[in-house]
């Protein structure tokens, strides 16, 4: 065991982080909150209806930034935080030809983070108007700072929704055929 340790450079065993070895998820069942939270993540995002109809994205759509939607919406320290509150939205992943236009055009830092999502401005602000956000004193909608994609993005974006809506659709198995 000692020479075990000397060689990886370490006299203490480093500690793991997590459960303990045995221990069952079922012992969770008795933390309240957790076995339904748990459960909440399992089940499918609904995309479907007029809000992912992808000839909803039209040449004067208006975009936002998910970063700035996290702002405007108060959830600004807490990257991430909207898309799992509201895991319906569409969201759009920009790709570097994306990003590149954005940077450009002064929507984001050309060294902006790894990931870039534009969100539908309208659908920020429908949450706004919602009774989780609208008397909140934290609601900072001047962030916003909505835009219009070049038509070419949009066209993106319109066949990544169409994929998505369609994405959990039971497919048949190839070599059978419905009688």
């Amino acid at each position: 065991m000692e020479e075990e340790s000397s060689r990886r450079g370490s006299p203490v065993p480093k500690k793991r982080k997590g459960r303990p070895p045995g221990q069952s998820l079922l012992n969770d069942r008795g933390a309240p909150g957790v076995a339904t939270w748990k459960l909440k993540s399992c089940e499918p995002v609904r995309r479907e209806g007029p809000k992912w109809d992808p000839a909803r994205l039209t040449e004067s759509t208006t975009f936002v930034l998910g970063s700035r939607a996290n702002k405007a919406l108060g959830m600004g320290g807490t990257r991430g935080r909207l898309y799992i509150k509201h895991p319906h939205l569409f969201k759009y992943a920009a790709d570097p030809q994306d990003k590149h236009w954005l940077a450009e055009q002064q929507h984001m830092r050309a060294t902006g983070g790894k990931m870039a999502y534009l969100l539908i401005e309208e659908d920020i602000q429908d949450l706004a108007a919602s009774d989780d956000y609208r008397g909140s004193l934290d609601l900072k909608l001047e962030e916003l700072k909505p835009f219009i994609p070049p038509a070419w993005m949009t066209e993106k974006m319109q066949k990544y929704m169409e994929t998505l809506r369609h994405e959990g659709d039971p497919q048949p198995p190839e070599g059978t055929h419905e009688t």
